[in-house]
């Protein structure tokens, strides 16, 4: 009888957890480069040009939820890729270390890639990889 409670508790939870996962993809996306500036990759050193593709392909996404935005062509959209995949992560962020899977995003005309973790509604840009170095196709 005692397990019953427990029951209970794990059924609401794993609900609660599911509905909070819906409410996200229905939100639009928020972006942040509060971990960007931590290496050379950062957004401080990156063209004129760089910043502008990235601010459109920002506007682009804004217009979009999470759900649209996930059911977009990955060349539009997004990909998970392994960490182990990477040849390096200069700057990694403490808070992103134990995770295992990095969060990409195509930037259009073949200028770069923003790089970083998508946590709820927010993107963290980490990396700006224009010489697309950072990881193997």
């Amino acid at each position: 009888m005692a397990s019953k409670p427990k029951d209970k508790f794990f059924k609401k939870h794993v609900k609660d957890q599911a509905e909070a996962k819906k409410a996200v993809n229905n939100r639009y996306p928020k972006f942040s480069f509060e971990f960007c500036f931590g290496s050379k990759r950062g957004i401080n050193h990156a063209s004129v040009n760089t910043k502008k593709v990235t601010l459109e392909k920002m506007i682009l996404l804004s217009q979009n939820t999470w759900h649209e935005i996930k059911e977009l062509p990955r060349e539009q959209s997004f990909e998970k890729i392994k960490k182990s995949s990477f040849n390096s992560l200069p700057g990694l962020p403490d808070k992103f270390k134990g995770i295992e899977k990095i969060d990409v995003f195509r930037l259009p005309s073949k200028v770069g890639r923003l790089i970083g973790y998508i946590e709820e509604d927010t993107f963290f840009v980490v990396w700006i990889d224009t010489k697309f170095d950072m990881y193997d196709h």
